[in-house]
């Protein structure tokens, strides 16, 4: 599947993305879609972004962050938790 710039992104899309990319590794899929939906059955709403997708169902949300992973905006660690994808545009470079 193609890797659309982040500028082609939907909201909801990036919204997804820059929870990734601020908390690497935090979440698994089903949690991201919880956290965001703002489901009763998430524990820890201490999280700035919990509840910003309540307009959403948690199945559309999961489906978001499937199609971030076919276009692999961002992909699961070891631990099937979802982390940024780091690429060469994304690296600093240190002289």
């Amino acid at each position: 599947m193609p890797h659309f710039p982040a500028d082609q992104l939907s909201s909801w899309q990036q919204t997804i993305l820059d929870v990734v990319h601020r908390y690497p590794g935090r979440f698994s899929r089903s949690g991201l879609a919880k956290m965001l939906v703002g489901a009763r059955s998430w524990q820890d709403t201490s999280y700035a972004e919990y509840g910003r997708l309540s307009s959403q169902r948690r199945k559309d949300v999961d489906y978001l962050v499937d199609i971030l992973l076919q276009q692999e905006h961002i992909q699961l660690d070891g631990n099937n938790c979802l982390i940024p994808v780091i690429t060469s545009d994304t690296v600093t470079r240190v002289p």
